[in-house]
């Protein structure tokens, strides 16, 4: 009801976080978001913007309302598929009416930003030192060097970074990158070709012990051996997403299975692994596991379907199973980054 009414809402003030997110949720959704809501949701001094589609939104109009907005209290930013009004130029016009536009934020999401470049990456990582988590999928003028302005800027505070599907970007090239980011816990490359059994022996092996999250879908070089390094040093995994990687066999299964204990997601899909190798996987790992999801396996037959053992394990995309009651939102108390809480002298 309030977002086929939105038009009508003259304040946001008092309306809590999570009710404010899922009515901006429902109006991307429904394509009904416009400048009238997003003044509403810019006036005062907000605490989260989240805007998973500003397709809509040209550069004039992010100009006029973001240069005017109070971002001092800002944590969560999310301005995805943001190509259409955030050129480098737009985004350098609005920091320059302040050189720490954004001094509390931690996340930042611009997934889809593909007019930003390295030059207005420096400088929003510049204008916001407090940043943790970064989502710059899809931004397909970055290179490589991107990853050494976030480690020169953030290398002691970023915890979470999503890269996918940056076409730009060579593996091999980012790997001294990377490892300045001392404490990265989440890691999505999903859609980058050049992620290798290479790159994951240079930067798994050193830097996999803080490691929480693991997204190597699509990474179609990687091999059992890639999986063999990820499962002995990322000893504190909790989820890992393997999905379209046909040049992984049983063996990989296997790796998980004698060291990765804390999983409690792991993506399997369209990838050559058999009954027994999956059955092996549950019986030993799956008291910590919640989410197996196993979409176009040809090999797993009715066999494990009805007769693994942990009835805790939900599977998904089963034939004629329903789809949408299992798509993930945000829990409505979740809190900017995935794994870790905020430090109490950020907010």
């Amino acid at each position: 009801m309030l977002a086929d009414n939105a038009d009508a809402m003259v304040s946001l003030e008092g309306v809590p976080d999570e009710l404010i997110r899922k009515l901006c949720n429902l109006l991307c959704d429904s394509r009904k978001m416009n400048t009238r809501f997003l003044e509403l949701l810019l006036s005062g001094s907000p605490t989260e913007i989240r805007l998973k589609d500003c397709s809509w939104l040209t550069e004039e109009q992010f100009a006029k309302y973001f240069q005017t907005c109070d971002t001092t209290r800002l944590e969560v930013l999310q301005l995805d598929q943001c190509g259409r009004c955030i050129p480098d130029y737009a985004l350098l016009g609005t920091l320059r009416q302040s050189p720490r536009w954004l001094p509390k934020l931690i996340t930042l999401s611009l997934s889809g930003a593909c007019r930003l470049s390295d030059k207005g990456l420096h400088v929003l990582a510049s204008s916001a030192p407090a940043l943790r988590s970064i989502n710059l999928s899809q931004c397909s003028l970055l290179s490589s060097a991107s990853i050494n302005i976030l480690a020169d800027s953030l290398g002691s505070l970023l915890k979470e970074l999503y890269l996918d599907d940056c076409l730009m970007i060579d593996a091999a090239q980012i790997v001294p990158g990377l490892k300045k980011l001392k404490h990265l816990e989440v890691l999505s490359l999903a859609g980058i070709q050049t992620v290798s059994d290479e790159f994951i022996k240079d930067y798994i092996i050193e830097c996999g012990h803080n490691m929480k999250e693991l997204i190597l879908k699509d990474c179609r070089k990687l091999t059992d051996a890639s999986i063999k390094g990820v499962a002995e040093h990322c000893p504190g995994l909790c989820a890992l997403d393997l999905m379209n990687l046909d040049k992984l066999t049983d063996l990989s299964l296997g790796y998980l299975t004698n060291s990765c204990r804390a999983l409690h997601t792991l993506k399997l899909c369209r990838n050559p692994f058999s009954d027994e190798a999956i059955a092996a996987f549950l019986e030993i790992t799956g008291v910590s596991l919640k989410e197996l999801s196993l979409n176009n396996i040809k090999k797993v037959t009715d066999v494990f379907l009805n007769g693994h053992s942990n009835p805790e394990i939900q599977i998904l995309g089963l034939k004629m199973s329903p789809l949408l009651q299992n798509v993930k939102v945000p829990e409505p108390c979740q809190g900017p980054l995935r794994y870790s809480p905020v430090s109490v002298d950020l907010v």
